[in-house]
Protein backbone atom coordinates (compact mmCIF):
# COMPACT_ATOMS: atom_id res chain seq x y z
CA UNK A 1 0.00 0.00 0.00
CA UNK A 2 1.11 3.38 -0.93
CA UNK A 3 1.95 6.31 1.82
CA UNK A 4 -0.87 8.51 0.13
CA UNK A 5 -3.93 5.42 0.25
CA UNK A 6 -2.73 4.66 4.05
CA UNK A 7 -5.00 5.76 7.15
CA UNK A 8 -2.47 8.06 8.57
CA UNK A 9 -1.87 9.82 5.09
CA UNK A 10 -5.48 10.49 5.04
CA UNK A 11 -5.69 11.93 8.31
CA UNK A 12 -3.16 14.24 7.53
CA UNK A 13 -4.41 15.71 4.62
CA UNK A 14 -7.46 16.17 6.34
CA UNK A 15 -5.55 18.08 8.83
CA UNK A 16 -3.81 20.26 6.43
CA UNK A 17 -7.38 21.16 5.02
CA UNK A 18 -8.53 21.56 8.62
CA UNK A 19 -6.14 23.95 9.60
CA UNK A 20 -6.32 26.09 6.16
CA UNK A 21 -10.06 26.17 6.92
CA UNK A 22 -9.87 27.54 10.24
CA UNK A 23 -6.96 29.48 9.26
CA UNK A 24 -9.11 30.95 6.45
CA UNK A 25 -11.91 31.67 8.83
CA UNK A 26 -10.27 33.29 11.58
CA UNK A 27 -7.18 35.43 9.81
CA UNK A 28 -9.32 36.36 6.42
CA UNK A 29 -13.26 36.76 7.51
CA UNK A 30 -12.02 37.42 11.74
CA UNK A 31 -15.00 34.72 12.78
CA UNK A 32 -14.09 33.93 16.21
CA UNK A 33 -12.79 30.65 17.49
CA UNK A 34 -15.60 29.56 19.21
CA UNK A 35 -17.72 30.16 15.56
CA UNK A 36 -14.94 28.09 13.92
CA UNK A 37 -15.68 25.24 16.32
CA UNK A 38 -18.74 24.95 15.80
CA UNK A 39 -18.38 25.26 12.38
CA UNK A 40 -16.06 22.53 12.16
CA UNK A 41 -17.29 20.16 14.93
CA UNK A 42 -13.97 20.68 17.25
CA UNK A 43 -13.34 21.94 20.44
CA UNK A 44 -12.31 25.23 20.95
CA UNK A 45 -9.01 24.41 22.08
CA UNK A 46 -8.17 22.31 19.24
CA UNK A 47 -9.36 25.51 17.10
CA UNK A 48 -6.53 27.51 19.05
CA UNK A 49 -3.85 24.18 17.88
CA UNK A 50 -4.66 24.63 14.58
CA UNK A 51 -3.92 28.37 14.06
CA UNK A 52 -0.83 27.60 16.14
CA UNK A 53 0.05 24.80 13.54
CA UNK A 54 -0.65 27.27 10.87
CA UNK A 55 2.30 29.64 11.52
CA UNK A 56 4.50 27.44 12.38
CA UNK A 57 3.84 25.36 9.36
CA UNK A 58 4.41 28.27 7.28
CA UNK A 59 0.58 28.23 6.24
CA UNK A 60 -0.17 31.19 7.32
CA UNK A 61 2.65 34.18 7.05
CA UNK A 62 2.00 37.29 9.76
CA UNK A 63 4.30 40.56 7.82
CA UNK A 64 3.70 43.78 9.56
CA UNK A 65 4.30 46.64 7.25
CA UNK A 66 4.62 50.05 9.17
CA UNK A 67 4.15 53.17 7.37
CA UNK A 68 7.55 54.40 6.25
CA UNK A 69 6.75 57.77 7.38
CA UNK A 70 6.82 56.58 11.18
CA UNK A 71 9.85 55.19 12.75
CA UNK A 72 8.68 52.21 15.10
CA UNK A 73 11.89 51.66 16.63
CA UNK A 74 11.99 55.32 17.85
CA UNK A 75 8.39 55.24 18.84
CA UNK A 76 8.74 52.32 21.06
CA UNK A 77 11.46 53.28 22.44
CA UNK A 78 10.25 57.15 23.28
CA UNK A 79 6.60 54.98 24.66
CA UNK A 80 8.74 52.90 26.81
CA UNK A 81 10.94 55.66 28.20
CA UNK A 82 8.28 57.91 29.40
CA UNK A 83 5.72 55.53 30.30
CA UNK A 84 3.32 56.45 26.91
CA UNK A 85 0.26 54.03 26.07
CA UNK A 86 1.47 55.29 22.08
CA UNK A 87 4.37 57.38 20.81
CA UNK A 88 4.17 58.44 17.11
CA UNK A 89 7.52 59.74 15.79
CA UNK A 90 7.12 60.83 12.23
CA UNK A 91 9.97 60.88 9.46
CA UNK A 92 9.88 64.32 8.36
CA UNK A 93 11.43 65.44 5.37
CA UNK A 94 13.58 68.18 5.31
CA UNK A 95 12.50 72.07 4.64
CA UNK A 96 10.06 74.77 6.33
CA UNK A 97 9.07 74.55 9.79
CA UNK A 98 5.25 75.08 8.05
CA UNK A 99 5.90 71.88 6.03
CA UNK A 100 7.06 69.83 8.91
CA UNK A 101 4.23 70.79 10.91
CA UNK A 102 1.86 69.78 8.19
CA UNK A 103 3.76 66.24 8.28
CA UNK A 104 2.73 65.70 11.96
CA UNK A 105 -0.46 67.27 11.64
CA UNK A 106 -1.35 64.34 8.99
CA UNK A 107 -0.37 61.69 11.43
CA UNK A 108 -2.35 63.25 13.76
CA UNK A 109 -5.26 63.45 11.28
CA UNK A 110 -5.26 60.02 10.93
CA UNK A 111 -4.83 58.99 14.51
CA UNK A 112 -7.96 60.73 15.50
CA UNK A 113 -9.45 59.14 12.06
CA UNK A 114 -8.67 55.92 13.41
CA UNK A 115 -9.54 55.48 16.83
CA UNK A 116 -12.29 58.33 17.26
CA UNK A 117 -16.37 57.02 17.96
CA UNK A 118 -19.05 58.13 17.96
CA UNK A 119 -19.55 58.52 21.60
CA UNK A 120 -16.57 60.55 22.18
CA UNK A 121 -16.12 63.66 23.29
CA UNK A 122 -13.14 65.54 22.13
CA UNK A 123 -11.05 68.40 23.45
CA UNK A 124 -9.03 70.18 21.24
CA UNK A 125 -6.49 73.18 22.19
CA UNK A 126 -5.28 74.90 19.58
CA UNK A 127 -1.51 75.87 17.56
CA UNK A 128 -0.28 75.85 13.93
CA UNK A 129 0.27 71.89 13.88
CA UNK A 130 -3.78 71.28 15.48
CA UNK A 131 -4.05 73.70 12.60
CA UNK A 132 -2.37 71.61 10.44
CA UNK A 133 -4.15 68.76 11.38
CA UNK A 134 -7.45 69.77 10.39
CA UNK A 135 -6.22 70.32 6.36
CA UNK A 136 -5.79 66.55 6.21
CA UNK A 137 -9.16 65.57 8.16
CA UNK A 138 -11.79 64.29 5.61
CA UNK A 139 -14.72 62.67 7.64
CA UNK A 140 -14.84 61.69 11.43
CA UNK A 141 -17.50 59.44 13.96
CA UNK A 142 -20.38 61.94 14.51
CA UNK A 143 -18.72 63.38 18.14
CA UNK A 144 -18.56 66.46 20.21
CA UNK A 145 -16.30 68.83 19.82
CA UNK A 146 -14.84 70.96 22.77
CA UNK A 147 -13.20 73.91 22.37
CA UNK A 148 -10.63 73.67 26.05
CA UNK A 149 -8.71 76.99 25.72
CA UNK A 150 -10.04 80.96 24.62
CA UNK A 151 -8.62 82.71 21.75
CA UNK A 152 -5.00 84.11 21.87
CA UNK A 153 -4.11 86.91 19.89
CA UNK A 154 -2.20 86.20 16.74
CA UNK A 155 -1.44 87.87 13.94
CA UNK A 156 -2.35 84.87 11.69
CA UNK A 157 -6.43 85.01 11.65
CA UNK A 158 -6.99 81.74 10.67
CA UNK A 159 -4.72 80.12 13.01
CA UNK A 160 -7.00 80.15 16.40
CA UNK A 161 -8.59 77.65 18.77
CA UNK A 162 -12.31 78.25 17.38
CA UNK A 163 -11.37 78.03 13.79
CA UNK A 164 -9.58 74.67 14.34
CA UNK A 165 -12.57 73.56 16.74
CA UNK A 166 -15.11 74.62 13.78
CA UNK A 167 -13.45 72.66 11.45
CA UNK A 168 -12.74 69.80 13.12
CA UNK A 169 -16.56 70.04 14.10
CA UNK A 170 -17.55 70.38 10.32
CA UNK A 171 -15.65 66.54 9.41
CA UNK A 172 -17.51 65.05 12.57
CA UNK A 173 -20.98 66.78 11.77
CA UNK A 174 -21.77 66.24 15.96
CA UNK A 175 -22.62 68.93 18.44
CA UNK A 176 -19.65 71.70 19.02
CA UNK A 177 -18.91 73.69 21.98
CA UNK A 178 -16.62 77.24 21.20
CA UNK A 179 -15.42 79.35 23.69
CA UNK A 180 -15.84 82.49 22.69
CA UNK A 181 -13.97 84.74 24.83
CA UNK A 182 -10.42 85.50 25.45
CA UNK A 183 -7.66 83.29 27.05
CA UNK A 184 -6.49 85.51 29.54
CA UNK A 185 -8.37 88.93 30.60
CA UNK A 186 -7.02 91.52 33.12
CA UNK A 187 -7.91 89.97 36.43
CA UNK A 188 -9.58 87.08 37.68
CA UNK A 189 -12.90 88.86 38.75
CA UNK A 190 -13.35 89.79 34.71
CA UNK A 191 -12.55 86.04 33.99
CA UNK A 192 -15.04 84.37 37.09
CA UNK A 193 -17.90 86.75 35.36
CA UNK A 194 -16.90 85.65 32.05
CA UNK A 195 -16.94 82.11 32.98
CA UNK A 196 -20.56 82.48 34.67
CA UNK A 197 -22.28 83.78 30.88
CA UNK A 198 -24.38 81.28 30.14
CA UNK A 199 -23.01 79.88 26.94
CA UNK A 200 -19.29 79.84 28.18
CA UNK A 201 -20.36 78.03 31.26
CA UNK A 202 -21.73 75.44 28.73
CA UNK A 203 -19.00 74.72 27.52
CA UNK A 204 -16.22 74.25 30.70
CA UNK A 205 -18.93 71.98 31.92
CA UNK A 206 -18.16 69.54 29.30
CA UNK A 207 -14.16 70.04 30.23
CA UNK A 208 -15.05 66.92 33.00
CA UNK A 209 -16.99 64.84 30.21
CA UNK A 210 -13.98 64.87 27.56
CA UNK A 211 -13.04 61.29 26.73
CA UNK A 212 -10.29 62.00 24.09
CA UNK A 213 -8.28 65.56 24.07
CA UNK A 214 -5.79 66.61 21.09
CA UNK A 215 -3.09 69.57 22.39
CA UNK A 216 -0.70 71.64 21.65
CA UNK A 217 3.05 72.02 23.24
CA UNK A 218 4.37 75.29 23.46
CA UNK A 219 7.92 75.86 24.05
CA UNK A 220 8.58 78.67 26.47
CA UNK A 221 10.41 81.34 24.41
CA UNK A 222 9.13 84.49 22.60
CA UNK A 223 8.66 82.60 19.24
CA UNK A 224 7.82 79.06 20.53
CA UNK A 225 4.41 80.16 22.68
CA UNK A 226 1.98 82.28 21.43
CA UNK A 227 1.00 82.01 25.15
CA UNK A 228 3.96 83.85 26.37
CA UNK A 229 3.81 86.81 23.67
CA UNK A 230 0.43 87.38 24.65
CA UNK A 231 1.12 88.25 28.26
CA UNK A 232 2.30 91.70 29.47
CA UNK A 233 5.95 92.00 29.63
CA UNK A 234 6.32 91.72 33.90
CA UNK A 235 4.25 89.00 33.90
CA UNK A 236 6.35 86.78 31.38
CA UNK A 237 9.40 87.78 33.43
CA UNK A 238 7.83 86.36 36.55
CA UNK A 239 7.21 83.12 34.70
CA UNK A 240 10.01 82.78 33.25
CA UNK A 241 11.95 83.57 36.28
CA UNK A 242 10.04 81.13 38.23
CA UNK A 243 11.80 78.66 35.74
CA UNK A 244 9.14 78.24 32.50
CA UNK A 245 9.62 76.02 29.75
CA UNK A 246 6.42 74.84 28.32
CA UNK A 247 2.79 75.56 28.11
CA UNK A 248 -0.02 72.97 27.61
CA UNK A 249 -3.36 74.57 27.00
CA UNK A 250 -1.78 77.53 28.48
CA UNK A 251 -0.69 75.93 31.55
CA UNK A 252 2.83 76.83 32.47
CA UNK A 253 5.06 74.17 33.48
CA UNK A 254 8.69 74.12 34.95
CA UNK A 255 11.43 71.44 33.05
CA UNK A 256 9.68 68.79 35.94
CA UNK A 257 6.08 69.31 34.76
CA UNK A 258 5.00 70.83 37.64
CA UNK A 259 2.70 73.82 37.26
CA UNK A 260 3.66 77.48 37.73
CA UNK A 261 1.12 79.96 39.09
CA UNK A 262 3.44 82.94 39.60
CA UNK A 263 1.52 86.70 39.21
CA UNK A 264 -1.65 84.86 39.59
CA UNK A 265 -1.81 83.69 36.05
CA UNK A 266 -3.93 80.39 36.12
CA UNK A 267 -7.00 82.79 37.88
CA UNK A 268 -7.02 84.86 34.88
CA UNK A 269 -7.43 82.06 32.29
CA UNK A 270 -10.21 81.00 30.33
CA UNK A 271 -9.24 77.29 29.77
CA UNK A 272 -9.26 73.50 31.01
CA UNK A 273 -6.85 73.43 34.38
CA UNK A 274 -4.52 70.84 34.64
CA UNK A 275 -6.47 68.80 37.30
CA UNK A 276 -9.14 68.73 34.78
CA UNK A 277 -7.21 68.17 31.66
CA UNK A 278 -5.33 65.17 33.82
CA UNK A 279 -8.83 63.33 34.40
CA UNK A 280 -9.02 63.08 30.48
CA UNK A 281 -8.47 59.27 29.90
CA UNK A 282 -6.72 59.97 26.36
CA UNK A 283 -4.91 62.83 26.16
CA UNK A 284 -2.52 63.52 22.66
CA UNK A 285 0.05 65.76 22.84
CA UNK A 286 1.42 66.82 19.22
CA UNK A 287 4.77 68.82 18.64
CA UNK A 288 8.03 68.74 16.72
CA UNK A 289 11.18 69.97 16.81
CA UNK A 290 14.53 69.73 17.98
CA UNK A 291 13.79 73.69 20.15
CA UNK A 292 10.78 72.16 21.72
CA UNK A 293 12.42 68.80 23.29
CA UNK A 294 12.58 70.58 26.66
CA UNK A 295 8.73 71.67 26.72
CA UNK A 296 7.72 68.33 25.48
CA UNK A 297 10.03 66.98 28.07
CA UNK A 298 8.06 69.04 31.02
CA UNK A 299 4.91 68.13 29.36
CA UNK A 300 5.62 64.07 29.33
CA UNK A 301 6.57 64.56 33.20
CA UNK A 302 3.77 66.29 34.20
CA UNK A 303 1.40 63.30 33.46
CA UNK A 304 -0.86 65.06 31.48
CA UNK A 305 -0.41 63.13 28.17
CA UNK A 306 -0.91 59.64 27.20
CA UNK A 307 0.35 59.49 23.95
CA UNK A 308 2.37 61.43 21.57
CA UNK A 309 3.09 62.74 18.06
CA UNK A 310 6.63 63.96 17.59
CA UNK A 311 9.22 64.14 14.96
CA UNK A 312 12.67 62.76 14.87
CA UNK A 313 15.03 65.48 15.86
CA UNK A 314 13.01 65.95 19.29
CA UNK A 315 12.60 62.34 19.80
CA UNK A 316 16.66 61.88 19.68
CA UNK A 317 16.90 64.60 22.70
CA UNK A 318 14.19 62.98 24.88
CA UNK A 319 15.99 59.73 24.49
CA UNK A 320 19.45 61.47 25.47
CA UNK A 321 17.71 63.34 28.69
Amino acid sequence: MSPLTRPEGQAARLHVVTTVLAARRYFLDGASKSEIAQELGISRFKVARLLDDARSNGIVRIEIGAPPEIDVDLSTEVAARYGLRDALVVRTMDGPDDFKREQLGRACAELLTQTLEADDILGLSWGRTLHAMVGHLSRLPSCAVVQIVGSVPTLELDVNSMEVVRRVADCAGGPVYPLPVPLLVDSAEMAAALRSDPHVHKTIAMFDRLTKAVVGIGAWTASGSTVRSALPQDLAAALDSAGAVADVCSNVLDADGREIRAGGLPDRLIAISPDQLRAVPDVVGIAGGAGKAPAILAALRSGLIHQLITDEDAARLLLAS
